[in-house]
């Protein structure tokens, strides 16, 4: 009987799961020690953190901080405060420091310990940016009667962006506020984009204060208004304050002609070199409504008046011959550019030149392809380029542990991606060698920092060797379920994103467009209810496939609505009204003509990158042929 039981213990031992009986690993106390924190059982947490500890010095600046919020949350707050204190003492160059003394302080203040003013002195110092903490001084300050020294801090915080100034503002009577701090809050704002709030600070200056400043109030002023596209009314301010430069572009924007023309000559004579762009876009406005001859006149002045600007003038000139069909006198201007910058885009309308004259190209004359330039492209289909290579990837795999010691690659076999980036984007304060910028950006790209992955790459100079890192395919799973579902290509919805936000989740634009695909609430809200998506708050335009699936059906509907991917980019960018008058207003031979001639040079440019974007996506995953560069280029636009 005492056998049959020992065998039974025997087999029970055997069979039973090797982690009932063995005691975790060392990164499995780490992970569920990190897991245990996250669902709020920190008594574990804490037992794991303390055995994961001793095996992982490395990286002990993380599980000290990790269990010391655990202790903090089971009140158990001079422990917490102590692992703090271990955590700056041997660990002075963490990525986490900053967050471990805004524990700190928080720790000690629920202690009520006497050096907390201290802590938020050295702090505020060493982090100026940090406006929470700020104002949690002031406010503790206020409380223990030290009114004047609140008051500044407050008074520094006001002339901030930041959402707390207002609430600053509060606290401060119109006696601590000074004529210079409203001026430093206005440009605060103006360099937030928060333009309208700015614009309400400087009326205020203009209503209450008679001050010497006045020029440089009505300066900002009439910016904060140009901003919001107030464009008349900021040429009157800009006016009153004599900044003819800004002037001079709000004129153009309101299509005030007849006020620009009568004080050109002035503009011309101020000896301003910035004038050279604002009279190339009037040359274009000229030759727009039908005056070529005084547009060409201009372009004329720029290049006698203007050297740093000959290339833009000499551009301009040979585009106004082409388009007012005087191909020989574009023709030469081509060359000239040609033979003198060597850019891919003369060379591509002086082979339009030679389209046109029938000269036919000899097979054997042909340039290299240039990886990024739609210019390559449109040579390719010209026959000056013999062929597009296929974009290779370049596989290979990183040694965590060479790039940084063992802290990476301890952090990325626990799966801790927030922190593997935080480790990288230290190293790189520290390691500028180009040398390991593939990596680096390598392993972001892994732990999904797409944004910081692109930028790195993005900075050397052989970048279209890893052009699996430069044309991300970022949230693939998500892009190509959307692609499938509205039947539009996910190489078009990765270059739309790729443009828009650098696949940046959060990207806000001056005019307040929203995450990935930079859509406006406006416009989200009115076709996300076409395809059944509702949202009540904008900040949900960050949540990545509800930004994709809105942006990518109203990218598909303005194809539909154009019957062109061309027409169509630039009606994302730029509005459908905007583009549909541009093709009313012109008549254009092939699409390139309409990409060269769009009057926004955001939109242009935008245009321009998304294509090129498009074209690369397709290169590099073997999907690049003439006919598909035909299908988007090849289309006639405008009149008919």
């Amino acid at each position: 009987m005492k056998l049959i039981c020992l065998l039974l213990l025997f087999s029970i031992f055997i069979f039973l799961p090797s982690h009932s009986l063995s005691q975790l690993s060392s990164i499995e106390y780490l992970i569920e020690g990190r897991n245990s924190l996250k669902v709020g059982n920190f008594q574990k947490a804490e037992e794991y953190l303390t055995k994961a500890l001793q095996e992982f010095k490395e990286i002990g600046d993380y599980i000290l901080f990790w269990r010391a919020k655990a202790y903090k949350k089971m009140n158990k707050y001079e422990e917490a405060l102590k692992d703090i204190n271990d955590l700056k003492k041997n660990y002075s160059k963490s990525p986490i420091l900053k967050d471990a003394k805004k524990e700190e302080i928080e720790l000690v203040k629920i202690l009520n310990l006497p050096e907390l003013e201290k802590l938020y002195e050295c702090f505020i110092n060493e982090y100026p940016e940090e406006i929470k903490i700020k104002f949690d001084y002031a406010v503790y300050l206020k409380e223990r009667g030290n009114l004047s020294k609140a008051k500044k801090i407050f008074k520094d915080i006001f002339i901030t962006a930041s959402p707390l100034a207002e609430t600053a503002e509060r606290e401060l009577s119109e006696r601590d506020i000074t004529l210079n701090d409203l001026i430093k809050r206005a440009k605060a704002l103006n360099n937030a984009y928060h333009f309208k709030k700015a614009e309400d600070y400087l009326r205020k200056i203009l209503t209450n204060y008679d001050n010497s400043q006045k020029n440089e109030v009505l300066s900002l002023l009439g910016y904060s208004l140009f901003m919001q596209k107030k464009y008349t009314e900021a040429a009157e301010i800009f006016k009153k304050s004599g900044d003819n430069y800004w002037r001079a572009r709000a004129l153009l924007r309101s299509k005030n002609y007849e006020a620009f023309a009568k004080e050109l000559s002035s503009y011309i004579n101020s000896g301003d070199q910035r004038f050279s762009e604002v009279l190339i876009n009037y040359a274009n406005i000229q030759r727009r409504i039908g005056e070529p001859e005084k547009a060409l006149k201009i372009l004329k002045i720029v290049l006698d008046k203007y050297p740093h600007a000959r290339e833009e003038a000499l551009w301009f000139l040979a585009w106004n011959y082409y388009l007012n069909k005087d191909i020989e006198k574009a023709g030469k201007i081509f060359q000239e550019l040609y033979n003198s910058y060597g850019k891919l885009k003369y060379l591509y309308w002086l082979e339009k030149v030679k389209e046109i004259n029938g000269v036919v190209q000899a097979k054997n004359q042909t340039v290299s392809f240039q990886p990024g330039d739609i210019y390559s492209y449109l040579l390719y289909i010209k026959g000056r380029i013999a062929n597009i290579p296929e974009g290779v990837p370049t596989n290979y795999s990183i040694n965590y542990s060479s790039i940084s010691s063992k802290r990476v690659d301890i952090l990325v076999r626990a799966g801790f991606k927030e922190e593997v980036i935080k480790e990288i984007k230290e190293l790189l304060k520290e390691n500028r060698s180009m040398e390991k910028i593939p990596e680096f950006s390598k392993i972001l790209y892994e732990m999904g920092d797409y944004p910081t992955s692109v930028r790195l790459i993005s900075k050397i100079p052989d970048r279209f060797k890893f052009s699996e890192l430069l044309y991300p395919q970022a949230y693939r799973n998500i892009v190509l379920n959307v692609s499938e579902r509205l039947g539009i290509n996910p190489y078009l919805i990765f270059a739309v994103m790729r443009e828009e936000s650098r696949f940046d989740l959060f990207a806000r634009s001056p005019a307040g467009a929203l995450g990935l695909m930079q859509l406006m609430p406006e416009t989200a809200k009115r076709e996300g209810k076409k395809i059944g998506v509702a949202f009540k708050n904008d900040s949900e335009l960050f949540e990545v496939e509800k930004n994709i699936l809105i942006g990518s059906f109203y990218l598909k509907k303005l194809i539909d609505e154009f019957g062109n991917k061309v027409i169509a980019i630039a009606a994302y960018n730029a509005g459908e009204k905007a583009v549909s008058s541009w093709l009313k207003e012109n008549s254009y031979g092939d699409i390139d003509e309409f990409i060269e001639d769009i009057p926004f040079s955001e939109t242009k440019g935008y245009v321009q990158k998304v294509l090129t974007s498009y074209f690369e996506y397709l290169r590099i995953n073997k999907a690049i042929t003439k006919e598909t560069i035909l299908k988007v280029i090849k289309t006639k636009g405008g009149k008919s």
